[in-house]
């Protein structure tokens, strides 16, 4: 497997060592902007896994079953809250640009709330659709249509052409965006291994190597 996505990332002029060591050039630079939004997402999560899972007996049954239904609100919510992964991901890029980050930068966000939330929502259908015939599927979709939503923002494209252009250019370059987004997802998985305090570097740090790989793929010279 690890072949196959080093020979389809032939076709990329950047390769995935170049980005990580800019990401984390960038998170030392821009770290201290991302830091207050990262405690407070840390501190809000933290509270509501205690509140809402912390108490569950997972032997029972009818908790199992109530867990469900939580696990479903979850789900609903990071939907809902999907313009606030896009605003830190426009940060990432705004830093790749090589322009100076503000805390307040995660705001320029809400005015285009709204029809990232739409996206999100058509997305997580087409996804789930994926998922449900094979996982990889769904995961594969997923990593295709990762750019569309800053692309909607960003480059003010309609929403469709927004998922054709993020679809056609991660698909040209998708051993590289499959290898990174892989690398990215163990080293968020691992973090939580340090009771969520590594979340601290590696969001900023995920954040900023998707940015250089979007600038990578779309800022026009």
């Amino acid at each position: 497997m690890f072949l196959l996505f080093a020979t389809m990332s032939q076709q990329s002029t950047i390769k995935l060592s170049e980005i990580f060591s800019q990401a984390f050039k960038q998170t030392k630079s821009n770290f201290i902007a991302f830091l207050p939004l990262i405690v407070a997402i840390i501190v809000i999560a933290t509270y509501a896994a205690n509140t809402y899972i912390g108490d569950i007996d997972l032997t029972d049954p009818a908790a199992l079953e109530a867990l469900q239904h939580k696990a479903n609100m979850v789900t609903l919510v990071s939907v809902l809250l999907t313009p606030i992964e896009i605003g830190f991901m426009l940060m990432g890029v705004k830093a790749s640009r090589g322009l100076t980050l503000n805390t307040s930068d995660i705001f320029k966000i809400l005015p285009d709330a709204p029809k990232i939330i739409i996206l999100a929502i058509i997305s997580f259908i087409f996804v789930q659709i994926g998922m449900a015939l094979l996982i990889l599927p769904g995961l594969f979709l997923l990593a295709m249509i990762s750019m569309a939503q800053p692309l909607m923002v960003d480059y003010r494209l309609p929403m469709l052409e927004a998922v054709k252009q993020s679809m056609k250019k991660c698909y040209e370059h998708a051993g590289l965006v499959l290898q990174m987004y892989t690398f990215l997802f163990i080293l968020i998985i691992a973090s939580f291994f340090t009771f969520g305090i590594a979340l601290i570097l590696t969001i900023p740090f995920y954040v900023n190597a998707k940015g250089i790989l979007y600038c990578h793929f779309f800022d026009k010279e």
